[in-house]
């Protein structure tokens, strides 16, 4: 098991990522990466938007026996696409997206390694139904590493297919 420093240092690694992140075409920014799928500044929103409410709304309910009500996914998911798509720029999105991650690690560094590893349950549920892990703040956290590898992947590949590569 992984300790909880290697865990945010491994969650902090987004912010490297996204700090170099650079787009010289706003078209290309807005637009989806594939059929039926978000465009680069709705994926950017999206992490934002779940590190921000984790940030507000779960994160300091986290205690030993907390019953934490979690927004259904496609709401917030919907929300942030909508930000993505209201006319704010690509700057502006990638210093909010690097705004809410870095306050997110900062209190994360602020949790013992006790309160890492407390269960708690989202919506009445001990167990992530995605990982088969029970809810902790350790397991939350190590898959969202997973799902920002995910985003950067599809961004990735995305840009290789219109020769735009990650500065």
């Amino acid at each position: 098991m992984k300790n909880k420093a290697t865990i945010i240092m491994e969650f902090e690694q987004f912010l490297f990522w996204i700090q170099q992140f650079k787009l010289d075409d706003h078209q290309t920014f807005l637009e989806p990466i594939s059929e039926g799928k978000w465009s680069i500044a709705e994926i950017l929103s999206h992490l934002m938007f779940w590190d921000r409410y984790f940030l507000q709304e779960i994160l300091p309910h986290i205690r030993p026996g907390a019953d934490i009500e979690f927004i259904p996914f496609q709401q917030l998911n919907n929300k942030s696409s909508i930000y993505a798509l209201s006319g704010i720029s690509m700057n502006e999105l990638v210093e909010e997206v690097i705004h809410y991650r870095t306050k997110l690690v900062e209190k994360l560094r602020e949790q013992t390694e006790e309160q890492f590893h407390i269960p708690f349950k989202l919506n009445g549920e001990e167990i992530d139904s995605y990982s088969g892990s029970r809810y902790t703040l350790c397991n939350y956290i190590q898959d969202s590493v997973h799902h920002d590898h995910h985003h950067q992947r599809q961004i990735a590949e995305f840009l290789k297919t219109i020769e735009k590569p990650l500065s």
